[in-house]
């Protein structure tokens, strides 16, 4: 059944319309096929049938209308009322003649002065008949049947025979199946049609379904809308349900991210005022710390607001002007670094997510770069299997391997490298772990370092 189903998957589209119009066509096409085969069949067995009658009723005939004369002649007019057995060479033959003289005979015009011959082996069945097959001097396949009986009061032998071409008969079954083949096919093919109809029309609601359901996911709209049959209507209003829960718990979620956010700016500020009583040592320190815990916090927030976004899964950004506009305000900030940036394969591909997180993401690779870049920074960008590709590299000192293992650990920090490669990285980092992307960091060909960030996207 497994090798089956591989065979199956193999050949046949991997959409509901395709196997259901591609299966119920080939069930169509060999119900089809079965149908004229068997009506072939049966055409070509009654035809057969009829023809054996037909013999069979002939050579009767014959029989009753041949006799005797006084001097033991044969004598007789049949007429078998078949006009074919006066045509010369029609392969419509009858004969009668003594067994042992065949110069005693009586023929059909058809025959003239030929015999029919009657090949070795055939036995004759208890009511001394048999049936024979045989080819005529023009080649034609002839069947026939060969009666023994006794003529007036004697004792001797009469052999009549009879034929009828059987090669007419193979041209009659032969056209009589052409026919239907191309009925039947003309059946076939309407039945095709029918089904390439009913399926687009009977999946008409899913294909509709699935495209309210991609501008949902697109941040196009907010629910599933219109009316549904009621095999799938359950279905949309449950996912309509979902869709409205979702986002019930992203709004709970980003109010209580705002509280908390206002309950720990307030301390912390509060803290800050009162370093000016302490020592300027101590307010050093204690101000490093309090801005530490303050991006801390902000971090975390940040964490748990995407997260709370991805959840509903229908925010779309365009890529393209966002990263263009990061691009030229940094290039601006920036006017001793040579940059490159090359955006053309991302013009209409939207970034799965909200603008502010892809402003975050590019905002700290971009300000990075440009800080330790020492002439050049490069920016590329790609589309590829449903991610968004891009990468920022500059010809700074770069990270050691270290330094980038370390980087790349969940958990791991960043802003203990010679570098000052700072909160940056973490940002980024925790952001594309968010949206299921991916985050690497390498050597770039200008020297110093090369990052590249996967996001998910679509084409607009």
């Amino acid at each position: 059944m497994s090798g089956l189903r591989r065979i199956i998957s193999a050949w046949v589209p991997d959409t509901l319309a395709a196997r259901l119009f591609l299966l119920s066509s080939c069930a169509a096409i060999v119900g089809v096929a079965l149908a004229a085969l068997v009506i072939s069949s049966e055409y070509r067995n009654n035809a057969q049938e009829r023809l054996n009658d037909i013999l069979i009723a002939n050579i009767f005939n014959l029989m009753g209308n041949v006799e005797l004369d006084e001097d033991g002649k044969l004598m007789g007019l049949p007429n078998l009322g078949d006009s074919r057995y006066q045509l010369f060479d029609s392969g419509w033959y009858w004969s009668v003649e003594r067994i042992g003289e065949p110069e005693k005979r009586l023929a059909s015009l058809s025959l003239a002065d030929r015999t029919i011959l009657v090949s070795e082996g055939q036995e004759f069945d208890e009511t001394f008949q048999r049936q024979f097959q045989m080819n005529d001097e023009n080649g034609e396949a002839l069947q026939g049947l060969e009666a023994q009986v006794f003529l007036g009061e004697g004792n001797q032998l009469y052999s009549f025979k009879i034929t009828a071409n059987q090669s007419a008969l193979d041209d009659e079954i032969y056209a009589f199946t052409q026919r239907i083949a191309l009925i039947l096919g003309l059946l076939a093919f309407s039945i095709i049609a029918a089904t390439y109809v009913v399926v687009r029309l009977g999946l008409e609601p899913v294909t509709r379904a699935t495209q309210k359901l991609t501008a949902v996911r697109n941040g196009d709209a907010e629910k599933i809308d219109g009316s549904y049959p009621e095999e799938i209507q359950p279905l949309i209003d449950e996912t309509n349900a979902l869709i409205e829960s979702n986002a019930v718990i992203v709004e709970r979620a980003r109010t209580q991210v705002g509280n908390l956010a206002h309950s720990l700016k307030t301390p912390l500020a509060v803290m800050q005022n009162e370093l000016s009583s302490l020592s300027p040592e101590k307010e050093s320190l204690f101000k490093e710390q309090s801005d530490t815990m303050r991006k801390q916090v902000q971090l975390y927030l940040d964490r748990a607001r995407i997260s709370a976004r991805r959840s509903t899964s229908v925010a779309s950004t365009p890529a393209f002007p966002v990263l263009e506009k990061l691009a030229l305000v940094v290039a601006k900030l920036n006017r001793n670094t040579d940059m490159g940036f090359d955006l053309e394969p991302i013009e209409g591909v939207n970034f799965a997510g909200e603008e502010p997180d892809l402003q975050e993401v590019f905002g700290n690779l971009l300000e990075n770069a440009a800080k330790y870049a020492e002439t050049t920074m490069e920016i590329g960008s790609d589309f590829q299997e449903g991610k968004l590709i891009v990468t920022v590299e500059d010809d700074g000192p770069g990270m050691t391997p270290k330094q980038i293992e370390n980087a790349m650990k969940r958990g791991g920090r960043v802003d203990e490298g010679k570098t000052g490669w700072g909160l940056g990285l973490s940002i980024v980092r925790d952001i594309v772990e968010e949206y299921e992307g991916e985050f690497n960091l390498g050597v770039s060909d200008l020297g110093g370092l090369k990052a590249t960030v996967k996001l998910p996207g679509f084409k607009a």
